[in-house]
């Protein structure tokens, strides 16, 4: 249901954008010269127009690189099948089990991962809920979490780690193909992993 009407909303909006794109790209040729010397339609002629210079700023991430997509994770140490690990600049990303499993809902499925986050480096590094979503195979984003440990986030020590369990709950129907979508706060290390469910 969130799926369809997430598609829907995109669909508004691209086609109120296309609206908006063709008015404002609509010339006025009703004299049939294109070659017009006088002032806009509007304005007085002893005004003079200046151009706004519009700079983009990025919300997230560094602007011409997209996260670190990682296709063979290596095996964690002592892990089992589904365990997957990640090393990053100044921390390693373990997921140590990822599971599915049915909600009390028959229309959304828990997602539930084991993870270690461990800082390698020589500063403190941050753990926190944001840091952690789930991406569908149309690129949907799951943040929402059902439960979690209580001591997996906050602030990690250097050469010290964080275990835990994050619980995710979304809709069926999306429940296949997931990856985990890592952004912490370091926009340099973002990360997508394959989740072996």
């Amino acid at each position: 249901m969130l799926h369809k009407s997430g598609k829907i909303i995109f669909l508004s909006y691209t086609l109120l954008l296309l609206f908006l794109s063709v008015a404002c790209s609509s010339t006025d040729n009703t004299s049939g010269n294109s070659n017009m010397t006088g002032p806009p339609r509007g304005s007085s002629p002893d005004k003079t127009l200046t151009p706004v210079i519009v700079v983009a700023k990025s919300v997230q991430g560094v602007a011409g690189s997209g996260p670190i997509i990682v296709t063979s994770p290596l095996p964690v140490p002592g892990g089992n099948a589904n365990s997957e690990l990640v090393m990053l600049k100044d921390r390693m990303l373990m997921i140590n089990s990822s599971r599915k499993q049915d909600a009390v809902s028959t229309t959304s499925s828990l997602i539930t991962l084991v993870l270690t986050v461990k800082n390698i480096g020589e500063k403190p590094i941050m753990n926190r809920p944001t840091f952690f979503q789930l991406m569908g195979i149309e690129g949907d984003i799951f943040t929402y979490q059902s439960s979690s440990s209580d001591d997996f986030y906050g602030t990690i020590p250097p050469q010290s780690a964080r275990n835990g369990t994050i619980v995710f709950q979304i809709p069926e129907v999306a429940a296949h193909n997931l990856r985990l979508l890592y952004r912490s706060e370091v926009p340099t290390e973002t990360v997508l992993v394959s989740l072996k469910l």
